[in-house]
């Protein structure tokens, strides 16, 4: 019988845990380089891939006549194609929930830091620019506004996360009902009224053929001129040039945002130029705790697939 291979498509941290747990079932080898595209012949021997950033296309598996799973390493599967690992047979699996915490972590803490102006104040104390102490005063979180755009796990945890603070909180989803809203003691609210009423708005549905562009010129136009967006879910959901020209023209006050149209970030995009955005490089869920419990819960599904018996979390028919 032929040893049993798995794939990690990337040098993906805590690869370790997969190569404990894994390595008593099959030979696992780690990818030292990120590919953009998985090549086809990576996987031509392989019975499953553990998947982070790195794409799996209808050319990946081409060759892939042993592959049983593609499991991602998170939660969003944009990345991997579904339907032509379905029309093969391979699972395509995700870890719904896996960083929800650190996730709507990074969205409280980025409201925080954007309207105390952490990085601005980083930068004044290393210069010693003392007598810039008057410019640099900042804004409460507390009694704020906050809309929340998706209230699945992690927007759920945002709203959690902000009790403290004593916000009113505005969520629109039209998936999720009024009951489980009323539940989290947030309003229940249609896309404009949330864009026109909400000082800070955060982002956190999956990109799909619904959300991609879900927030364009028109929709920052209905925003407050002082208002922040955040967005840590994924880059297609936001019209990143009109972002641009929102931020440029003065129609939002600022954002913070850790995911893009492209990536990887290349330096020519101009949101890069502006000092009126934070900027994160697709790390708002990566914490040592967030990674360490992925890849065992890869692991995990790996071998149940080895075993033969069915993976949790599928995703493809």
């Amino acid at each position: 019988m032929k040893e049993k291979k798995v794939f990690i498509t990337e040098p993906l941290p805590k690869f370790e845990v997969a190569l404990d747990l894994i390595g008593k079932h099959a030979s696992v080898e780690v990818s030292k380089v990120f590919y953009d595209v998985v090549p086809a012949e990576k996987l031509r021997d392989c019975d499953a891939v553990i998947v982070g950033d790195s794409r799996v296309t209808r050319e990946s598996i081409s060759e892939a006549n042993k592959l049983l799973l593609v499991q991602k390493f998170g939660v969003g599967v944009n990345t991997i194609d579904i339907e032509a690992c379905s029309k093969k047979g391979i699972y395509v699996c995700n870890l719904p929930g896996v960083n929800s915490v650190d996730v709507a972590e990074y969205a409280v803490g980025a409201m925080i830091s954007y309207l105390r102006g952490f990085i601005r104040m980083d930068d004044a104390a290393r210069r010693a620019a003392w007598s810039e102490r008057p410019n640099l005063i900042g804004e409460r979180l507390s009694g704020k506004t906050i809309g929340i755009i998706g209230f699945g796990n992690i927007g759920r945890e945002v709203s959690r996360l902000l009790e403290p603070f004593k916000v009113k909180i505005l969520v629109y989803d039209p998936y999720i009902s009024a009951e489980v809203k009323r539940k989290f003691k947030v309003i229940d609210s249609d896309l404009p009224t949330l864009l026109k009423e909400s000082d800070i708005v955060t982002i956190h549905v999956p990109l799909t053929d619904e959300t991609r562009g879900l927030i364009g010129e028109e929709e920052l136009n209905m925003m407050k001129s002082s208002a922040i967006l955040v967005n840590a879910a994924r880059g297609g959901i936001i019209d990143e040039e009109a972002l641009y020209e929102a931020l440029v023209k003065g129609r939002i006050r600022g954002a913070v945002i850790d995911v893009y149209a492209e990536e990887p970030l290349k330096e020519s995009n101009p949101l890069l130029k502006l000092r009126n955005i934070q900027l994160s490089i697709h790390t708002a869920g990566w914490t040592e705790e967030a990674f360490e419990n992925s890849m065992r819960l890869c692991s995990e599904n790996v071998i149940r697939v080895l075993n033969g018996e069915k993976p949790e979390n599928i995703v493809n028919p």
